[in-house]
């Protein structure tokens, strides 16, 4: 199924469970449930927002809603701490049978110079089965983190791409954002003739943040190609680098 840009839908998940000294595990099925936006920008004039949660599911279905705050480690990891920033409601709902309910998102003050992210993650409450009542079961249920970003007046991204470089066998490339707002690559891809085409997903780079990517280029192709070809691409952007191979790096 092809989803829209801004349409997700967490589909339900399927497991088997390992038996344990004759101990049957029954896993709970999760819901199968849709977010819409899957992303909410709160600028200046729109400093609300309202988030539609579907079940899509037979059975009804309870969610909890939680605010984190959302930065970056020097190594671009994202770090999350549980935040009281932004006003959200409800912080708990159930949804009957192939229903929506409406999340509502909005900021208590403006976002200043500078951006500030966060995810709010709406996450599904297991509940077990009435077949599994008396034995020893996995639950799986699903969680999704709608990114919320406080925009400034005159945000802009500023990335910034380093010089590719190549060493045993892996393209690295470094990415900085030197804006106020955020920017997100989609793929970072590395090519060359003959036949060469190997690529890493992208993410987001929020302000102030750096982060390399690498990408693992097969040994036969490396030591065959005289030039790498690395491409940048994501939500506006797109950047290109060329990178002379030395066959020695290519091990």
């Amino acid at each position: 199924m092809k989803l829209a840009p801004r349409y997700q839908r967490l589909h339900r998940c399927v497991a088997i469970a390992a038996l344990a000294a004759g101990t049957v595990f029954i896993p709970a099925a999760a819901t199968e449930f849709s977010v819409s936006p899957i992303r909410v920008d709160l600028r200046p004039g729109v400093m609300s927002e309202t988030i539609t949660v579907t079940n899509h599911d037979t059975r009804k279905m309870r969610v909890s809603i939680k605010l984190m705050a959302w930065t970056q480690d020097a190594s671009g990891k994202d770090v999350y701490t549980e935040s009281n920033d932004l006003i959200w409601f409800p912080r708990q709902m159930e949804l009957d049978p192939d229903s929506k309910r409406l999340v509502r998102v909005g900021a208590k003050t403006p976002a200043g110079t500078q951006e500030r992210s966060y995810r709010l993650w709406i996450e599904e409450e297991p509940q077990p089965s009435g077949e599994a009542i008396g034995r020893a079961q996995v639950s799986f249920y699903f969680r999704f983190g709608v990114p919320v970003f406080l925009v400034p007046a005159t945000g802009q991204p500023l990335p910034e791409v380093g010089e590719p470089t190549l060493g045993k066998g892996k393209v690295s490339v470094v990415v900085r954002n030197n804006g106020n707002q955020h920017f997100r690559l989609t793929r970072v891809a590395v090519t060359a003739a003959p036949g060469l085409n190997s690529e890493v997903p992208g993410w987001y780079s929020l302000p102030g943040t750096e982060r390399t990517y690498t990408v693992d280029i097969p040994r036969e192709a490396c030591v065959k190609a005289r030039v790498l070809n690395v491409l940048l691409e994501g939500e506006g952007v797109r950047i290109d680098r060329t990178l002379n191979v030395d066959p020695a790096n290519c091990a």
